[in-house]
């Protein structure tokens, strides 16, 4: 009888072990990497992300439980802490095969048309040999490489590798359309541009986050706002933006959900 009763004790116990285990979890915080070089895009001001892509992201957010601490980083510092488990998410993120060895792509969240940026008007890039691209460090655009034996000169940002092209330094730099004017506006010269692909943008969550449901509660998430996204393309369209030719047509049903 007595054995039964601390039986009955010890399993109470380990419940509410298991439970107060449960309840740490869920309060777990998570730090999350923002880009810290586009600002106008996405940023934090006052522990809140800000920015033109920042409806997509406060929407995913919104519907992740966990207390998110966002902090403005480097890409290379971003992509160095996901691989340590430093932070728990990096954004905004494009997939490559090297990211996925050490942490989990969120999947589609929006799509942004990348283009070559050209001081001339040169012929069919894959036809070409040894261009000389420009490209910010850590950015997952090499696929986007052209030509026969093409060249990588890193750089701290874009306006640094827009900087090379005008000084005859690279022939190629390859960025996202909507920050062109940040960078032409003031241009000296004649310039050229091709669109050299539509890529997804998401996030991507590190491996080494203990929380064993986070990677699919995001994915969940993305998958909704996408959807929410596309519906209410009036409202969370990103300036300047040009519709991917795959997108339907948006319909404004939502009022910029937080």
């Amino acid at each position: 009888m007595q054995r039964l009763v601390w039986l009955k004790l010890l399993h109470f116990f380990l419940l509410l072990l298991f439970s107060l285990s449960l309840s740490a979890e869920s309060k777990r915080h998570h730090f999350v990497g923002v880009f810290a070089d586009i600002e106008r895009e996405i940023s934090v001001e006052n522990g809140k992300l800000v920015g033109r892509f920042a409806p997509y992201y406060r929407c995913v957010f919104s519907r992740v439980g966990g207390d998110f601490r966002f902090i403005n980083m480097p890409l290379a510092q971003i992509l160095r802490q996901l691989e340590k488990g430093g932070i728990s998410v990096g954004l905004p993120l494009i997939q490559t095969a090297e990211r996925d060895k050490y942490a989990d792509f969120g999947g589609s969240l929006f799509r942004l048309e990348y283009v070559y940026l050209m001081a001339q008007d040169l012929p069919p890039l894959e036809t070409m040999t040894g261009l000389r691209f420009g490209f910010v460090r850590k950015f997952a655009g090499l696929q986007l490489l052209k030509g026969d034996s093409p060249r990588v000169t890193d750089v701290s940002d874009w306006a640094q590798a827009v900087e090379m092209l005008r000084l005859g330094r690279v022939d190629v730099v390859v960025l996202p359309r909507i920050m062109m004017d940040l960078y032409i506006d003031d241009y000296p010269g004649h310039y050229y541009e091709r669109t050299a692909a539509w890529i997804d943008l998401s996030m991507y969550i590190s491996h080494r986050v203990k929380d064993s449901r986070l990677t699919e509660d995001f994915r969940d998430a993305i998958r909704t706002c996408r959807l929410i996204g596309e519906k209410n393309h009036g409202a969370w369209d990103i300036h300047g933006r040009q519709r991917d030719p795959e997108d339907g047509p948006g319909v404004s049903e939502f009022a910029n959900p937080q």
